[in-house]
């Protein structure tokens, strides 16, 4: 039974034993010793999980905790070398020395490990060159040596070939990496033990279980057991073409049908183990080929603050210098100088990979003297360590940089005196955090939700501190839902039927009833370009007396509100700092026309403001309107697009009565935002690059400067990938990323996108790629098409692979083009997608406007419907269905 018990955690026990000295728990790792001994002849087998999860408790962490804990905190460069490459290639014996040095007869040892020369006969040291050259090629696609794929190309090298398995339905995301070893080759599969996480490597002992989804296994189960009465093909075989390389490589068809001569766990972990020749390991390592070589990018050392509190963490914040005068690329798109950086980040914990992130930064070039300060924040639990990796890159200039340390997060927040230089400090991430700190004891904090867009039911959490609070009542807009009376004081909240901004308050009481603290968050606060709304009372209402006013303020990204004011009649009514935007006004009882004006400034001075007269007369309400706009586009009988029209040649009717036009214009030159919605449930897989590559191409050759772009990814659910925003290149690195897996949530995907809408004007369209129907939304279609009439943006939806038996899915792409001015597109593979993309583009160029101002009223009307026609019959135009008033 050698093979059957889990070396893994045998070799993290080692581990703990190395460092028993400090920590005390020697005796637990010898009886783990002791015991897997005994494993190896079948005995007490029950042992090792008892032992295991005694050694958990006892030290109140994973077992890899234990042993990281302390060397994370080492020097940098001693750190660096036991934990970013060169402490692989120890002996376990080395490993326990150098564990057992003091921290100068560490840095002794490690000179003396480097300085060696496995292969003295040559002039070059291969053992730094190799180490060198292999740091290089894992920093090429990892900045944690946690994942394994990281492990081995930095013992292997590149393998001899690597294949990807993107069949989302049936397998985890795995790769086959196929090393050469003297005649023969070797197969290793690696795979996610969960989304998010870190590759590992597969071993027999994790079972064929963990490398399949869910639902498969359960399939498999059931296939398994029913084989001898059924004759289908094996399920896995039918849906993933790959599936035999995957039996092939773990030696297992299906879940259990083991072949002989299978991998053992001994030999598949030999790969991620020491080098037994280190000096053959140096000749081949030196001869290791790098990807071309990049400029170094010059920083100072990595500093980290622990400024202040958010929720029970810590406020962690890094710092990375640029100095003053350092050599960076400038760009002058839009008529302006720009210097761009962009960071990637892991962040390490008990030896896990715990978060990756990402921030970019654009800033104005500074003068010579003023070094740059790169800020970044990340909120972690006190107590704890951690090993950050950041990789450093000049968008423009093209140097990068590596740099990592070890820190401990304290107890408490640290208040650290910034030295007095002059800096030019931007700050990525982390700006809400310093927003959010709870204040003291027997306090209450709503935790926000992590989507920017919440549907449906959404789980509200209080986190509550001290003991006086035993009871928590939750809100929304003002009406009680639920209520909890112990931990953990959380509670499913019912929301809106679109997403709409939403209130949810959460009040602390005592034993005795009185009301400890509270706390609010606002729900789907729109984005985009200042803007105000009044939204009550509705314009054209008769109104008199006291009644509530309501508004809308749009906020741009990385801006907030500092002040929302009501005035009626020049009298200033309330000022609010945060939403709900509503206040109580008086408004004449003799019918005398009012008017209310509300205006929003933000932290940054802009100001906008929405003015509404109150029972105006008719004429002063024809004012007090706004044109509708049609972005209409005109066919002939042959389908193509129809361009030199003028206004004469356009008829306009809303319900079916003749309205005048009183704008038109051809605009091809108008800004334009596209906001892009990929399918990337696990049917997608196939196709998934295709489209990829489709959409970048699409996005190259349509937008310019002025224009804006979005991307949203959906499986179980909605994904914003990109908000908004002009750098294009930004939009197209973060659809190379997509992965196809999971079910399909159409029509929460189609809300969500048009959401990211509001707040933008002018042209908008949205391009939605999907090849099934809906198995995944809270949302019911009615309710997706209603929104989509709400919204005003043309929606161009692409079927992949949909056939003309799968009316369902046909019907719902139709008729949400329809709705909304847009076309629906079938295709029967990816391949086709270029042709589509190119007949959008030509479409958004050849758009005309045409505006009017509605003959009727704007209140609270129903839905109204609209019709552009060209005259003489000859010609097609299509736009919107209709809008509300």
């Amino acid at each position: 039974m050698s093979d059957s018990y889990d070396l893994r955690k045998r070799s993290a026990v080692d581990s703990v034993a190395r460092a028993a000295p400090t920590t005390g728990y020697r005796y637990l790792a010898s009886l783990w010793n002791e015991l897997a001994d005994d494993l190896q002849t079948g005995v007490a087998m029950w042992k090792r999980f008892f032992l295991f999860a005694l050694i958990a408790q006892v030290t109140g962490l994973p077992l890899e905790a234990r042993a990281e804990d302390a060397t994370v905190l080492w020097p940098e460069r001693q750190r660096a070398f036991l934990h970013d490459g060169p402490g692989l290639l120890l002996s376990e014996s080395q490993h326990d020395e150098l564990l057992a040095a003091d921290p100068e007869e560490r840095q002794q040892w490690i000179e003396a490990f480097l300085q060696q020369d496995p292969i003295p006969e040559t002039p070059t040291n291969e053992l730094t060159e190799g180490i060198r050259r292999r740091q290089g090629l894992t920093r090429r696609e990892f900045l944690s040596l946690l994942d394994d794929r990281a492990r081995l190309l930095f013992l292997h090298g590149e393998p001899a070939s690597r294949t990807e398995i993107e069949c989302g339905q049936t397998f985890k995301p795995l790769e086959i990496w196929t090393y050469q070893k003297d005649t023969s080759s070797v197969s290793l599969v690696l795979y996610p033990p969960s989304p998010g996480k870190a590759y590992r490597l597969w071993l027999p002992l994790d079972s064929k279980y963990a490398l399949y989804t869910r639902e498969m296994a359960y399939y498999l189960e059931q296939w398994e057991e029913l084989r001898s009465r059924i004759r289908a093909k094996r399920f896995d075989l039918q849906t993933c073409p790959d599936t035999p390389k995957v039996d092939a490589a773990t030696g297992v068809d299906g879940l259990r049908g083991y072949r002989a001569g299978r991998p053992k766990n001994q030999q598949i972990l030999r790969f991620l183990q020491a080098p037994d020749d280190l000096a053959a390991w140096a000749r081949v390592a030196a001869e290791s080929v790098l990807p071309d070589a990049v400029p170094n990018l010059e920083l100072g050392e990595l500093e980290v603050f622990f400024p202040d509190r958010w929720q029970q963490r810590i406020v962690t914040r890094f710092r990375l210098t640029v100095p003053a005068g350092t050599e960076l690329g400038v760009s002058t798109e839009n008529d302006k100088s720009e210097i761009v950086f962009g960071v990637d980040g892991v962040l390490e914990q008990e030896g896990q990979v715990f978060d990756e992130f990402k921030a970019r930064f654009k800033l104005a070039p500074p003068g010579a003297e003023v070094p740059i300060a790169l800020t970044l924040e990340r909120a972690l639990r006190p107590d704890r360590t951690f090993v950050v990796h950041l990789r450093v890159r000049d968008e423009i200039g093209g140097s990068e940089t590596f740099v990592s340390r070890g820190f401990a997060v304290p107890s408490e927040p640290q208040v650290v005196e910034l030295p007095p230089v002059p800096l030019e400090t931007i700050v990525a991430l982390g700006e809400e955090l310093a927003k959010r700190a709870i204040p003291g004891h027997d306090s209450l904090l709503l935790v926000p939700p992590a989507a920017d867009v919440v549907l449906g039911l959404w789980r509200a959490e209080a986190l509550v501190t001290g003991s006086r609070i035993v009871k928590v009542i939750f809100y929304v807009d003002g009406q009680q839902q639920l209520s909890r009376a112990q931990r953990p004081f959380s509670a499913e909240l019912r929301l809106a039927k679109f997403p709409t901004e939403q209130l949810v308050r959460a009040e602390g009481y005592d034993a005795a009833g009185e009301l400890v603290a509270a706390d609010e968050v606002f729900l789907n606060q729109p984005r985009g370009s200042l803007r105000v709304r009044i939204l009550e009372p509705k314009r054209g209402a008769a109104v008199a007396g006291r009644m509530v006013a309501k508004a809308e303020v749009v906020v741009p990204e990385d801006r907030r509100v500092e002040k929302v004011e009501f005035v009626v009649n020049e009298q200033l009514v309330r000022t609010l700092s945060k939403p709900p935007w509503e206040a109580e006004i008086d408004v004449a009882a003799d019918g005398q026309t009012s008017y209310l004006t509300v205006a929003a400034t933000l932290d940054d001075g802009t100001r906008a403001e929405e003015v509404r007269f109150l029972n105006a007369p008719r004429y002063l309400e024809e004012v007090d309107v706004n044109l509708v706009e049609l972005f209409t586009s005109v066919s002939d009988r042959n389908g193509r697009l129809v361009r030199g029209l003028i206004q004469e040649d356009f008829q306009v009717f809303e319900d079916g009565r003749p309205q005048k036009i009183g704008k038109f214009d051809l605009v091809e030159d108008l800004p334009l935002t596209i906001g892009f919605t990929i399918d990337t449930s696990g049917s997608m897989v196939d196709a998934l690059p295709e489209a990829q590559r489709a959409a970048i191409g699409f996005l190259e050759n349509i937008l310019t400067r002025r224009d804006k772009a979005f991307a949203v990814s959906f499986s179980d659910r909605p994904e914003l990938l990109i908000p908004p925003t002009d750098d294009i290149s930004a939009v197209e690195e973060v659809l190379k990323d997509l992965r196809s897996v999971g079910w399909t949530a159409l029509h929460d995907a189609v809300v969500t996108s048009l959401y990211y809408f509001r707040g933008v004007r002018g042209r908008r369209a949205m391009i939605l790629l999907s090849d099934g129907d809906d198995t995944a939304s809270s949302i019911a279609f009615r309710d997706a098409v209603e929104y989509a009439r709400r919204s005003g943006v043309a929606i161009f939806t692409v079927g992949l692979d949909v056939g003309r038996l799968q009316l369902g899915i046909r019907k719902k792409l139709t008729r949400l083009a329809e709705e909304t001015g847009g076309r629906a597109f079938f295709i029967s593979e990816a391949a086709e997608l270029d042709s589509v993309y190119d007949e959008i583009e030509q479409e958004l160029r050849s758009q005309y406007l045409v505006a009017y101002t509605s003959d009727r009223p704007f209140g609270e009307g129903e839905f109204r419907t609209v019709d552009v026609k060209v005259k003489g019959g000859k010609l097609k135009a299509r736009t919107i269905r209709g809008y509300y008033p």
